[in-house]
């Protein structure tokens, strides 16, 4: 499903209305239907408050405080200007509402705030519908007073379309915002939706279809998406009865150094459990006899280091050797490879020499920070997995940049290098060279913890190697590791999800998802979903 702006679901709007000639007083009718079966499904109480503001968002407001009369609720309209002051469609509404026995109460200062005040401590509920998508700029005097009233009235709000006071168009917060309990969107969900931390405040997210046709969002749509089931469906090669080990890839991790040998070995553990045929990883031979015990199926390529315990310049031309001459389908360069500058320059190196699909991770991307041009020069595949600290080292960018729109900062990136980009975060997004990205929103805080990272580079790899696109193996790793940290979660608790956990449910999440491929659910088209039902698992 797709994620937009503000101004992208104008023009979506817009292209249904004056192209396809569907009215807009029915888009908002569909639109109001919607909130109010998410109500009557999700909300209990039967006396609502439904605070309107003067634009479309009041609009849909009014359409709600008339459907829901119709269901048989006790409601009462709050409404911030006058009937005469409203246009168009919203004004349309007012009118048919006021002829049905709906009290109407117009609050347009603060001087009525105590008034309001006593409507909303005597009902079950409140609706806010008095700034929609378009609002980018902080409310301010009354409306900001307004929106403190309700969030102090401590009641069950039902947001329609975004929390009012908070700008659809980022994870920002912007200024005072109403704190919703539920919030139904239209169309398609908008950034501040799922993107940290204004997603904090949206509370359940439904998203409405409100007949927008599909070939609309196909040709004008933004190609920014949340993951789901339905974009990583499928992306397992077939597994032949003649096939063998190699058929489904050899996964080379270049990586260790003295205090790192864990990663490497998690990475190389990840990439047998995702389903690639063989892993090796290539270490530096004074460290390779912790390798031999810590690892079974997995094997280890030594090469001389001079008992430093860490790759130099020196092995360079071994390490290069290796990979090419091996029957590696692709490398993995990074986990636990030590930052020591004669380790960068040896990784800097490596990036340029080797022919193979080549994920960089960790200490691989530092070794980038400040010659990130070397991406350019390749030709095969590279998927990139920073987290928000080494992408501020790679872009030159402060966190606080990068955290503000991780999603056009990655993008940017993609485009410029030519690489997919995972950046890791709560909210992972992947993007790739030809300016696609993806959101996460699966996974869960335990997640946080040491190893992870190395864990989700050797699935991508496994999925490189057996031959999966760059953009697919990245979405779906990215998928299939957030699926296994949400099933460790659940089996063990947020506190006690360690990486290694995640590795051993991995088997748990692949079947869930092989599952879902044989028997798909019967296939429909919701008037209404909600956020766990889009994503699809």
């Amino acid at each position: 499903m797709r994620v937009t702006t503000a101004e992208e679901m104008r023009n979506l709007d817009r292209e249904t209305i004056e192209v396809l000639g569907i009215p807009g007083i029915v888009l908002m009718e569909n639109a109001a239907r919607g909130v109010v079966s998410v109500i009557y499904d999700k909300v209990e109480g039967n006396s609502v408050v439904v605070v309107c503001g003067k634009g479309n968002n009041g609009g849909d407001g009014l359409a709600i405080a008339r459907n829901l009369y119709n269901l048989g609720y006790d409601v009462e309209v709050v409404l911030t200007a006058e009937i005469e002051e409203l246009k168009g469609d919203a004004r349309t509404n007012a009118e048919v509402l006021s002829r049905l026995p709906v009290p109407v109460h117009v609050v347009k200062d603060s001087t009525r705030l105590v008034e309001f005040y006593s409507l909303l401590k005597e009902a079950d509920f409140v609706v806010d519908a008095i700034f929609g998508t378009g609002l980018s700029k902080p409310v301010e005097g009354f409306y900001r007073d307004l929106i403190e009233v309700i969030n102090k009235a401590n009641k069950t709000v039902v947001s329609v379309d975004i929390p009012s006071g908070l700008s659809s168009d980022t994870g920002e917060i912007i200024g005072t915002h109403i704190i919703a309990n539920i919030t139904v969107t239209f169309g398609f969900p908008k950034i501040a939706h799922i993107m940290p931390p204004a997603c904090y405040y949206v509370g359940e997210l439904f998203v409405v279809d409100i007949s927008i046709p599909e070939d609309i969002p196909f040709l004008l749509g933004p190609q920014r998406y949340i993951l789901t089931f339905d974009e990583v469906a499928f992306t397992y090669p077939i597994r032949e009865i003649m096939s063998h080990k190699y058929t489904y890839g050899h996964v080379a991790v270049i990586g260790g150094s003295a205090g790192k040998t864990g990663a490497p070995c998690m990475t190389a553990e990840a990439a047998l459990r995702t389903g690639a045929g063989l892993s090796t990883v290539i270490v530096p031979a004074s460290l390779n006899t912790i390798f031999e015990v810590k690892l079974t199926e997995t094997m280890s390529i030594p090469i001389p280091d001079a008992g430093r315990g860490y790759f130099g310049i020196d092995t360079l031309d071994r390490v290069v050797e290796t990979v090419e001459k091996g029957k590696f389908s692709a490398v993995i360069l990074g986990p636990g490879l030590g930052n020591e500058p004669e380790t960068f320059e040896f990784a800097r190196k490596v990036i340029k020499e080797v022919t193979r699909p080549l994920v960089i991770d960790a200490d691989g991307i530092n070794a980038i920070a400040e010659a990130p041009e070397i991406l350019k020069t390749k030709k095969q595949e590279i998927i990139i997995t920073p987290h928000i600290g080494e992408f501020s080292r790679l872009t030159g960018l402060s966190k606080e940049e990068i955290l503000k729109s991780p999603h056009e900062k990655a993008k940017e990136f993609a485009q410029k290098f030519g690489v997919t980009v995972v950046l890791k975060s709560g909210r992972t997004v992947v993007a790739t060279p030809d300016g696609k990205v993806y959101i996460n929103v699966i996974g869960n805080p335990g997640m946080a913890t040491a190893g992870t990272g190395d864990v989700l580079s050797g699935i991508i790899g496994a999925l490189l190697g057996m031959g999966v696109e760059a953009e697919d193996a990245a979405k779906f790793g990215v998928f299939l590791h957030a699926l296994a940290g949400d099933i460790g979660a659940k089996e063990l608790s947020q506190e006690s999800l360690k990486a290694c956990d995640i590795i051993d449910f991995l088997p748990e999440a692949v079947k869930k998802i092989k599952e879902r491929e044989i028997n798909p659910a019967k296939h429909r088209e919701p008037f209404v979903t909600n956020m766990r039902e889009i994503v699809g698992v």
